[in-house]
């Protein structure tokens, strides 16, 4: 009678690991990726709230309210304040929102039944991704008032595409199944990928390098463009901290002045090495970094080489541990990473800007169209390029290793040169039948 009212699972014979089944700890582990990252953006805002005027001006909710409207932006929800449009998402933020629904994805499949099945693994993820969208919708419903709107329908957009990409894949890496996915790819699929990734995350570091130079440059006319604003301290904190969440928006804009089409910081401006036309911008300190209008130098053109050069870095990485192969294989591979990587810069370019307010504020980035044609163009060169250097290395390679191996071979190893002598004069002689031993 003991043995029938006992638990499975729950005997000391039987299994001691997790019980609970992956759909509903995904969906706790959905819920708590949405509320972590929401209650740091209302701590930040507090927190800058109180530095500011230390609490003199507007409500507690007024500043968790903005708490909230910037965990919306962070998912891609443009926001009208008081009539402006704000477009441009911190993709800082977003990349906090990613990393937090990766963590929670991974635990909650550590914490889950052990899963087996393919299917197990989806529902899952559609778990994780509902009740993450409930709670962006609920956020959504708090944060509306009269004079500050978000946008429904990119909060779901954002949300789906943030608990999918980051849940989803914290959840296959914590099940193994990734692992198994990955091994049923193709060779050359996973090359390409890897280069691609490569190529694209050189070119954003590039573009990072670029803009912290050039900010360095001018620091002096940064440091008085701020020092005109007349901020107290905690007001020059937490502007600088706004500025440092949009600190990959400004690598992605370098990223496009390399690539040759450059970026607009509003209506009518253009920033690249080219040509630079930017008439009247606003009093921002990170905005001292651009060059000053009128014709560029003209050596200014070599910096089209750094997106080919970064494909090329990216399909180096890819194919260091590669078999040899034949030099239009190695061109075919070494052309789909750069392209593929031009398109995935291109598209994170594309999420880097956004309208702030109307008129002439109301352009600020690149043209997505232009900078794929560019970015496929250059990086795809520099990748085929890339491949043909890297197949010619390796087969030289492996033409010096058959060399050494040759028995014939002057330059063949001392150790196997000794023992062939040796042997050669341990044989035994054999004499032809007419000659008399």
């Amino acid at each position: 009678m003991t043995d029938l009212i006992n638990r499975p699972g729950r005997d000391a014979s039987g299994p001691t690991g997790p019980v609970r089944p992956l759909s509903t700890v995904a969906a706790l582990a959905g819920v708590a990726a949405g509320l972590i990252t929401l209650v740091v953006c209302m701590s930040l805002a507090l927190t800058g709230w109180f530095l500011a005027d230390a609490g003199a001006h507007g409500q507690t909710t007024d500043a968790l309210r903005v708490g909230a409207d910037a965990w919306l932006i962070g998912h891609g929800s443009h926001l009208v304040a008081s009539g402006l449009p704000i477009g441009i998402v911190p993709l800082a933020i977003t990349m906090g929102l990613l990393l937090t629904a990766f963590r929670c994805g991974r635990w909650a499949a550590r914490n889950s039944i052990l899963v087996a099945d393919d299917r197990v693994l989806g529902s899952g993820i559609a778990a994780f991704t509902g009740s993450y969208v409930v709670l962006a919708v609920l956020v959504f419903v708090l944060a509306s008032t009269a004079g500050t709107s978000p946008s429904l329908g990119r909060t779901v957009l954002g949300a789906i595409l943030v608990a999918a990409l980051g849940g989803g894949t914290g959840m296959a890496i914590g099940t193994g199944r990734a692992g198994r996915l990955l091994d049923e790819v193709p060779d050359w699929v996973r090359e390409v990928a890897v280069g691609a990734i490569g190529g694209a995350l050189s070119l954003l570091a590039a573009g990072a390098i670029l803009v912290a130079l050039s900010l360095a440059v001018h620091l002096n006319e940064a440091a008085t463009i701020l020092s005109q604003l007349g901020l107290s301290s905690g007001d020059a904190l937490t502007y600088t901290f706004v500025i440092a969440l949009a600190a990959p928006n400004l690598a992605l804009f370098g990223s496009a002045y390399l690539l040759g089409p450059g970026f607009a910081v509003g209506t009518g401006t253009t920033v690249s090495p080219t040509a630079v036309s930017l008439g009247v911008v606003p009093a921002f300190p990170v905005l001292a970094a651009l060059p000053h209008e009128g014709p560029t130098p003209g050596w200014l053109v070599i910096l089209f080489a750094v997106p080919a050069i970064a494909a090329g870095i990216g399909v180096v990485v890819s194919r260091r541990d590669g078999e040899v192969l034949t030099y239009d294989v190695a061109a075919m591979r070494g052309a789909g990473s750069g392209f593929a990587a031009g398109v995935l810069i291109s598209i994170a370019i594309s999420l880097a800007g956004g309208p702030m307010g109307t008129g002439r504020m109301a352009d600020i980035g690149a043209q997505g169209g232009q900078i794929l044609v560019f970015a496929t163009g250059i990086m795809g060169v520099g990748g085929l390029l890339a491949g043909l250097g890297q197949a010619w290395w390796l087969r030289r390679g492996a033409f010096d290793d058959e060399d050494q191996t040759d028995p014939d071979s002057e330059t063949m190893p001392i150790a196997r040169k000794a023992s062939t002598d040796a042997d050669s004069e341990t044989a035994p002689i054999t004499l032809p039948p007419d000659v008399d031993a």
